[in-house]
């Protein structure tokens, strides 16, 4: 079984190909600017060699510059923005959370390989007679695919009762102080129903694009296995049962946060934001239960 960590490039061509994510959309897909990595950083060089090229010389610019904000901004400000050209589905902003959370247990070195590619061994492996219940691999395995697939399905449940404006995941540590902080925010994001909103599917190209340029999550350093807690913010009265109120938790701050923004285009979608006010009535909401690392 693969060991990741061990290689940046090699990580999010996986993530790429179980998502697809350089297939051709209406959603552009600029080219890398690989003359923002130095020429020692190899690494990020083989990773930045996947991506799509684009032909023009003013939109090859433009593409470029886009690129190097981005690297920029992930480097300095541990944040990376993703705005999609049209409005979103609530169901599609839970898939992106989901997705996101799948990705960084990957590549923070708590997963051994994606999690499609887990539960298809996993799949493989139980119809196999070589398989016994005492194998403690595959026991450790299973019992962290079911920790992850019921907070998804939870998430679901939450998504479907509250909007969802900001998601936290914290690995390892407190709650207090986390080894690690991860934020999705989806406060600019505008919800809307029906045909006019994207795909889904292109949205996540977009999304994971960026994250693949930004190299936000990729760390070529050991990581020990650690505890994932999830967070998340919705309306105080949306009822949910499962997820337990934390109404005095306070996002941690002695320890580095990365965000991953999601926002619609301003330029392109004209309907109504949301504000802050609007979220006055919004609380943390915690998972009951972590989900554990799993390595082979």
């Amino acid at each position: 079984m693969m060991q990741c960590g061990k290689d940046p490039a090699q990580s999010f061509k996986n993530m790429a190909e179980d998502l697809d994510i350089f297939k051709p959309t209406s959603i552009p897909a600029d080219s890398v600017n690989t003359s923002i990595v130095s020429s020692g950083d190899t690494a990020i060089k083989r990773r930045l060699s996947f991506s799509s090229t684009v032909t023009g010389s003013n939109q090859h610019t433009t593409s470029e510059d886009r690129d190097a904000e981005v690297v920029r901004r992930a480097q300095e400000e541990g944040c990376v923005n993703v705005v999609f050209p049209g409005t979103v589905t609530q169901e599609g902003c839970c898939r992106f959370v989901s997705e996101i959370l799948k990705c960084i247990l990957y590549q923070r070195q708590q997963l051994p390989m994606t999690y499609d590619q887990l539960v298809y061994s996993q799949k493989k492996q139980q119809t196999s007679v070589q398989v016994k219940s005492a194998d403690m691999d595959w026991r450790k395995c299973q019992q962290t695919l079911q920790e992850l697939e019921e907070v998804l399905q939870h998430l679901e449940v939450l998504f479907s009762l509250s909007k969802v404006p900001r998601v936290l995941l914290l690995i390892g540590g407190t709650l207090i102080v986390p080894k690690e902080l991860y934020e999705i925010n989806m406060e600019d994001l505008v919800l809307a129903g029906g045909d006019q909103c994207l795909r889904v599917s292109s949205c996540l190209r977009q999304l994971f694009r960026t994250l693949f340029v930004a190299d936000l999550l990729s760390d070529t350093r050991p990581v020990r296995l650690m505890p994932t807690t999830v967070l998340v913010m919705a309306h105080r009265d949306c009822g949910v049962g499962w997820f337990c109120p934390k109404l005095q938790f306070k996002v941690p701050t002695r320890v580095k946060k990365q965000i991953i923004a999601l926002s619609t285009d301003p330029s392109i979608c004209k309907e109504p934001r949301a504000e802050g006010s609007d979220w006055e009535d919004y609380v943390w909401f915690q998972a009951p239960m972590n989900i554990k690392g799993f390595s082979n």
